[in-house]
């Protein structure tokens, strides 16, 4: 991925490789590429070091705890540590963690960035970080996002050299597509060409991989429906798959606190039980759909919240392995 940006990033009209401008004996350090007729210094960065580790010793610690939260399926992290007295503290030291790469080379960007202005004698040009994630999949897009928008704020008291970080994993797929995220800074203003060229780039992108493009109108990162590369799978989906992604288009169970939506889960549960009891009746798969459906959205639901699943009562004599339609 990093051979076939640099190729990209010098097909750009004016595009220069600084290293091949300025001689290796000229000391300090400096940024990859001058882009739009040296109106822009752009660093690139490729994100290496999985952090999973770290997630996993994290949860395992979690899991010793009295007071660990019990969950159906993946949850996202932040809504796990919700539900523990200390789990805002917990969450902040674990993001630090993963997010140690993501600093790192933020921080080493401006530098480079901020020298290659005074070399250049280009105080005006602005300034871009591109990272790439080929394939870290623990590192979501969103959580990267957020963290170089907030590094763009709060890191840059030595003095305001990145004007806006584009982020291009492909370890993550948003729809099918990889995502291409532009995360500009409070200071984008000044550059009133900016908005133009920069809505450019992802098209450029896409051109140069020979790959069609889709955008989004969600304004939150947030809410961007971010999948792992490796939960692709091809070939048609599965009922499962059918049923998740109806309930993610129609989620009619988010309206319900927290003890409504264990109780709706409950009745959802019960309704089903009888029927894969050894001597209790029987129905078709068709007749049974509408029960395993909604048996499915609870679940579903449960994972998206994060749903503190202590406390569900199952039925007397059900295996707590029962699991109808997944």
């Amino acid at each position: 991925m990093e051979e076939r940006f640099n190729r990209f990033a010098l097909a750009l009209p004016t595009a220069e490789s600084i290293d091949a401008v300025v001689s290796s004996a000229i000391p300090g350090q400096r940024a990859d590429y001058l882009w739009r007729g040296r109106s822009m210094v752009v660093e690139l960065k490729v994100l290496t070091g999985d952090p999973q580790a770290k997630v996993e010793r994290a949860f395992d610690a979690l899991s010793e705890r009295e007071d660990a939260p019990l969950f159906v399926g993946p949850s996202p992290v932040d809504k796990v540590f919700r539900h523990l007295p200390d789990g805002a503290e917990k969450l902040r030291k674990l993001r630090q963690q993963v997010m140690r790469s993501t600093e790192a080379a933020f921080r080493n960007a401006r530098r480079q960035i901020a020298n290659t202005k005074k070399l250049f004698e280009l105080p005006d040009a602005l300034g871009m970080l591109v990272v790439l994630n080929p394939d870290i999949e623990t590192l979501s897009p969103i959580d990267v996002g957020q963290e170089l928008s907030r590094l763009m704020e709060e890191q840059q008291s030595e003095g305001w050299a990145v004007d806006v970080a584009w982020l291009l994993s492909e370890a993550h797929l948003v729809d099918g597509a990889q995502p291409c995220i532009l995360i500009t800074g409070s200071r984008i203003d000044r550059f009133e060409w900016a908005s133009f060229y920069l809505d450019g780039l992802n098209a450029a992108w896409a051109r140069f991989n020979n790959s069609p493009i889709t955008t989004t109108d969600v304004e939150r990162l947030i809410d961007v429906p971010m999948q792992k590369a490796s939960e692709a799978r091809p070939g048609p989906l599965t009922r499962s798959e059918i049923w998740r992604k109806r309930y993610q288009a129609n989620p009619y169970f988010r309206s319900l606190d927290d003890t409504a939506l264990k109780q709706a889960g409950t009745e959802a549960f019960v309704s089903l039980m009888p029927y894969f009891l050894e001597g209790g009746p029987r129905r078709t798969m068709k007749e049974l759909e509408p029960l395993m459906i909604r048996w499915s959205d609870f679940l579903e639901e449960a994972r998206q919240r994060g749903l503190n699943m202590r406390g569900f009562g199952l039925p007397d004599g059900m295996p707590s392995s029962f699991n109808p339609g997944q």
